[in-house]
């Protein structure tokens, strides 16, 4: 990274830390749907925003690996947490997914904070879905604090699998109740020489781990078709719902049929 390069993400990581001091931090949440039934969803993801003091929305792509190479955004990730939970309180039909690393699953004292929070507050572990995220290789001691958040009544996401450290061996050991199969498969899918496309061959990896394989990232009816040709149980993306406020999902969630993990 070049010396102007550097300069404006530092720039650009000051004033997300600017804009979270003074009370910016938030989530937007973005509905996973059935495949075979679209007008019906899963759950909601929640998906870290910050608004600055302009009102521009940084989406947390833009400021997640710099935080976290300033090792600064597991303590806003515990914030976003507790929104979670405290919005889970507050509305007994909703069902939410929280991201969460697996760098933080691999410090206990990290892990720790997070188990607190949701053993405090067990009737709401049964709408709370955590979505691990492959930031970091899921072995050893991480594989097992995921089985203590799942005896909690929490669910298990296994998400963007197929881009990160996640391996097919890692799947074999992890207590996964949901697969989320990375963007890139549906944009870049394959043929195989069998007939078959390479989005089918993953989706029907995953089906044997999970009993909820979700197909990430569509955004036209092509893509849809694919995924519900390739077996996915559910897809997420914007052509059937962007990430909103949560004020606004609960509005149009009558809408729909909120439909709770299984």
């Amino acid at each position: 990274m070049n010396g102007n390069a550097s300069r404006e993400e530092e720039g650009h990581g000051a004033r997300i830390l600017k804009a979270i001091a003074a009370g910016g931090l938030g989530f937007a949440a973005q509905w996973i749907h059935d495949a075979a039934h679209t007008g019906k969803t899963f759950y909601a993801e929640s998906l870290a925003r910050v608004t600055d003091s302009d009102g521009t929305v940084h989406t947390a792509g833009t400021f997640v690996s710099l935080l976290e190479r300033q090792d600064r955004w597991f303590d806003l990730d515990l914030r976003i947490l507790d929104m979670v939970l405290s919005d889970l309180a507050a509305d007994e039909t909703l069902v939410l997914g929280f991201n969460l690393s697996a760098t933080s699953l691999s410090r206990s004292d990290r892990f720790a904070d997070v188990f607190g929070r949701i053993s405090h507050r067990p009737e709401l572990a049964s709408r709370l879905i955590i979505e691990v995220t492959e930031s970091y290789p899921v072995v050893g001691a991480s594989i097992e604090r995921m089985k203590m958040i799942r005896a909690l009544g929490c669910r298990i996401a296994i998400d963007d699998f197929g881009s990160g450290f996640a391996t097919p061996a890692s799947l074999l050991q992890v207590p996964a109740d949901i697969v989320k199969i990375d963007a890139a498969f549906v944009w870049d899918n394959r043929p195989g020489r069998d007939g078959s496309d390479s989005l089918s061959h993953i989706v029907g990896f995953a089906s044997c781990f999970a009993p909820f394989v979700v197909v990430e990232g569509i955004e036209t009816g092509s893509q849809l078709n694919v995924a519900q040709e390739a077996g996915a149980t559910h897809v997420q993306g914007f052509l059937l719902s962007r990430p909103v406020s949560l004020a606004r999902l609960r509005r149009h969630k009558r809408k729909a049929v909120l439909r709770g993990v299984a």
